[in-house]
Formats: structure tokens, C-alpha cells, sequence
């Protein structure tokens, strides 16, 4: 029996299928060329490939016809379409679809943003400014008690005068002694009668927990650079208007948010607020929008398997994840409506699964980067501090002094 050669419809689409250039012309290359090889051999089949032209997955026009792939398939002029070829439900109407052999989400692709600048009263930043005003009111509060405490003390003529120094804890003193222990002195004037050595003792375990803890955030700040990004989510990108933010045009993410009209949902929000500004949302094709995601004060839309094959290659680690990818969807091998090849690939698929072989072929395509995708900064690991960082902790400490000075 005859083996069957079947023809193939493909798109250029790095590194799913890579075209090229030889002494003999050009020859195919990439992910799925590598699929079809193992599934060629597991069900003893030959093909050939071809590109399409326009070199696109396909869009169903006006009169219900289709380009790309898609059309190649509906017109009968190939018997299978493979590239990052996603399965959606208005492709599955005029074709049939295999099993998943990748699945993937959508990401949000952004410039990755810049170390956070540290300012002069960045030394606060350890606390909330809720934390801060507990501190500060616990100091007022327990220095006024000191001060009453021994205020009634005296007048009570309670303990011994002598031996006592209930005197010295004026308000004016009893603030002090607070604020002096706040500063790991120990306090002074140092207390003698029982009830102030209570109330003292209390307030130092009080000052050992708040020191200890602001000392231990304050070198976390201090060492791990923080990454400022203006968009952490899809919400926030729909709530503003300094980033613009796009899609592939007439891609299947082009059809699925524009589905969402009347959803009342945030992928409605997102449609519109492309739609309204077309010129500067929706790019010709991936790469135009990579290559705006690198210039800034734009989020480019895509799926995940493109964003990490070009993270992958970018030595200048440029391009990060914003968030979580959303919408998951899978890459199928088209064939035509009621194929037997369709059962026959689906299964070839699932053992290629079952051996590993796709796995491998996913690391080999999509080796690990040393860029870090969700947009950290290799510098954002622990680090010496540097003159900006400085400043940080010596602004308190002018402060510090400066009080010793007016003391003095």
C-alpha cells in the first residue's frame, strides 16, 4: 500500500514554523515541523509543505469566505493547516480541529519597568502611615502617664523622696524619656519607684518589637529594588489613558474581544477603549506588536507562547508579563470537515503526549531565559546600597544629631 502524501497549509510564525534560506532555496523549520515529523512516522504518512499566501492563519470575509490557512482547508487545496493555528469556535465551523497539542493563555506584554527611585523620606516606607501614627500617639500617651504617675506619687507621698526620683519626671522629662528609649538608649532620667520601673519596662518590650521589626523591613527595603510599573492589571488598563494598549487585528483575539460587545464585562471595557482609537491599538502582525511593547506607554495583547519565545531571545530583557495570563485557548491541526485524519492525528497527539516527546520539543523551542518574565530585575536581588540609598538612612540620623546638638 502506497503511502499518502499529504499537503500541508502553513504561515511563518517563530518558532512554530521558521523559514530558512539554504544554497537550494529555503527549507522548513520549528515546532510543529518537528511535530509533524514524530506524527509522520507514528502513523506513516508523508507530507508536503507549502506557505499560504498572505502567509496568515485566516479570516472569514463578508461573502463567508476565508484567507490564510483556513481557507486553504475550506477550499480543499490542502489537507492540513498547522502553525500557531489557535481553535476557536468560528474556525471550527468550516473546519475540524484535533486535539490541543499546546495550550497557552493571554498575557499583557509591557516594557519592563524601571527600578523605583528611593526619595529622602524613603525611611518611612517600612510602615504604613497608620502605623506611624500609633507609634507616635503610643510615645504622647505613655509619656503622659509617666508624668501623671508621678504627679500622683508626690502628691500621695507615696515611696521614699530620697530614694525616689519622682521630681525629675516632669512632662517635659517623662517625653524625653520616651523618645530616648525609642532611640535604644535605655532612657533618662532612669527610673526608680516601682510603678515608673513597671511602666518603663512595658514600654521597652514595646520598643524592642516596633525597632526590631522596622530594622528588619527597612534592610528588606533597603536591598530589594522594587520594579515600578504603571499597570499591574487588565482592570487597571481599562481605568486609564496614558498607556495605550492593542491587539493583532483581524487575529482570533480580534474576534473574541469583539464578542464581548454587550457583556458588560472588562473585555467589553478593553474593546471599546481599542475600537475608539483603532491607528494606535491594533498592530499587522506580533512582531509590530513586541516592538512596540519595547518603546514604552504601550501593552501589547498576545498570547503567552509568542511573549516567551521573544523574552527568550532578548538579551536586553526588555519585555515582561504584567499580571496573569487570561483567556487559555490551545493550537489544533486543521483538517477538512469529517476527515479521518483528524481521529488519526488526535491520537498520534495524546501518545506524543504520553511519551514526552511534546514536552521536549516545548524545551527545546522554549528554552529557559535568563529574563525574567514577570519583569523583575536581575538587580532587584539583594545588593550593596548605593549613594541614593544613603541618603535613606541619613536623613534620620541629621536628625538625630541635631537634636543632640540642641541639648547640648
Amino acid at each position: 500500500m502506497d503511502t499518502p502524501v499529504l499537503k500541508v497549509a502553513v504561515f511563518e510564525r517563530s518558532p512554530f514554523i521558521v523559514k530558512l534560506e539554504s544554497p537550494d532555496g529555503f527549507q522548513w523549520s520549528g515546532f510543529c515541523v518537528d511535530l509533524l515529523n514524530h506524527l509522520s512516522s507514528l502513523l506513516n504518512f508523508r507530507y508536503e509543505l507549502y506557505e499560504t499566501p498572505g502567509n496568515a492563519a485566516g479570516n472569514r470575509l463578508p461573502d463567508g469566505n476565508w484567507t490564510g490557512v483556513i481557507g486553504q482547508i475550506v477550499n480543499e487545496k490542502a489537507d492540513l493547516a498547522l502553525s500557531s493555528l489557535s481553535i476557536t469556535s468560528l474556525r471550527e465551523k468550516v473546519v475540524d480541529f484535533t486535539n490541543p497539542f499546546m495550550e497557552y493563555g493571554h498575557v499583557l506584554v509591557m516594557r519592563r519597568p524601571s527600578l523605583e527611585d528611593r526619595h529622602i523620606l524613603a525611611f518611612t516606607h517600612p510602615f504604613h502611615w497608620q502605623v506611624w501614627l500609633c507609634i507616635i500617639t503610643c510615645m504622647f500617651t505613655v509619656g503622659i502617664l509617666l508624668f501623671l504617675t508621678s504627679r500622683l506619687r508626690l502628691k500621695m507621698n507615696a515611696g521614699d523622696r530620697h530614694a525616689d526620683n519622682d521630681r525629675a519626671f516632669n512632662l517635659r522629662n517623662s517625653l524625653w524619656f520616651v523618645y530616648w528609649s525609642m532611640m535604644r538608649k535605655g532612657g533618662e532620667p532612669p527610673p526608680r519607684s516601682l510603678s515608673i520601673r513597671i511602666m518603663a519596662g512595658f514600654w521597652w518590650l514595646f520598643v524592642l518589637i516596633v525597632v526590631s521589626t522596622y530594622t528588619a523591613n527597612l534592610t528588606a527595603f533597603l536591598t530589594v529594588k522594587r520594579l515600578k510599573h504603571p499597570v499591574t492589571s487588565l482592570d487597571d488598563l481599562a481605568s486609564q489613558t496614558k498607556v495605550k494598549y492593542g491587539i493583532v487585528n483581524r487575529g482570533s483575539l480580534y474576534d473574541f474581544f469583539k464578542a464581548q460587545e454587550g457583556t458588560s464585562s472588562i473585555y467589553e471595557r478593553l474593546w471599546y477603549g481599542m475600537e475608539a482609537n483603532p491607528q494606535e491599538s491594533f498592530v499587522s502582525n506580533i512582531q509590530e506588536g513586541m516592538d512596540r511593547a519595547r518603546q514604552g506607554e504601550y501593552a501589547f495583547i498576545t498570547e503567552g507562547t509568542h511573549f516567551m519565545y521573544e523574552a527568550m531571545k532578548d538579551p536586553d530583557c526588555q519585555l515582561s508579563m504584567v499580571g496573569a495570563p487570561f483567556v487559555y485557548g490551545g493550537y489544533g491541526i486543521a483538517t477538512r470537515n469529517g476527515s479521518h485524519w483528524t481521529e488519526k492525528l488526535t491520537i498520534g497527539i495524546l501518545q506524543l503526549r504520553e511519551l514526552g516527546r511534546i514536552n521536549a520539543l516545548r524545551d527545546r523551542w522554549w528554552p529557559k531565559s535568563e529574563c525574567s518574565l514577570d519583569g523583575s530585575d536581575p538587580r532587584a536581588n539583594a545588593s550593596g546600597l548605593t549613594l541614593g540609598e544613603l541618603k535613606v538612612i541619613s536623613f534620620p540620623r541629621m536628625i538625630y544629631i541635631g537634636n543632640l546638638s540642641n541639648n547640648v
